[in-house]
């Protein structure tokens, strides 16, 4: 996963509690995706074309929060279908990645669930999360 710098913003960027994102080429030119894990809320925040401040604020479930942080610290590399297990039940990567290995069909519905979890709120973003056959999800533009 890459956790390197995006441009001249840093993605990840955390300031007391609060992940700060900025995406070139994924959301609207100018625009900040602030993340509160522990309130489990994201906020778009960017400026119209007539200079007009725009906000678009989501809440997402416990799962759905769990699955979205790594989602968003991988971009713009996808993230593995372990990264995002590990993310939500208390597994170490190796852990998961056994779970996967030996019983996929079960292993993996739980993180498809939490995948279908974030879709509605992640379209209001114009978002969606896209599949990697084999290797894990990434985020695109709708």
């Amino acid at each position: 996963m890459n956790n390197g710098d995006s441009g001249s913003e840093r993605k990840g960027e955390q300031d007391e509690g609060l992940l700060h994102f900025s995406f070139p080429g994924l959301l609207p030119d100018d625009s900040t995706l602030m993340v509160n894990p522990a309130k489990r809320t994201v906020i778009l925040l960017y400026n119209e074309a007539r200079g007009r401040a725009r906000v678009v604020t989501q809440q997402f479930s416990p799962n759905g929060m769990r699955i979205l942080v790594p989602l968003l610290l991988a971009y713009p590399d996808y993230c593995p279908y372990d990264v995002l297990l590990s993310s939500l039940f208390p597994l170490s990567l190796e852990e998961g990645r056994k779970h996967l290995q030996e019983t996929w069909a079960v292993t993996i519905r739980p993180v498809r669930r939490a995948i279908g979890s974030i879709m509605a709120g992640l379209a209001a973003f114009g978002l969606k999360v896209h599949s990697i056959r084999g290797l894990g999800y990434i985020l695109k533009p709708l």
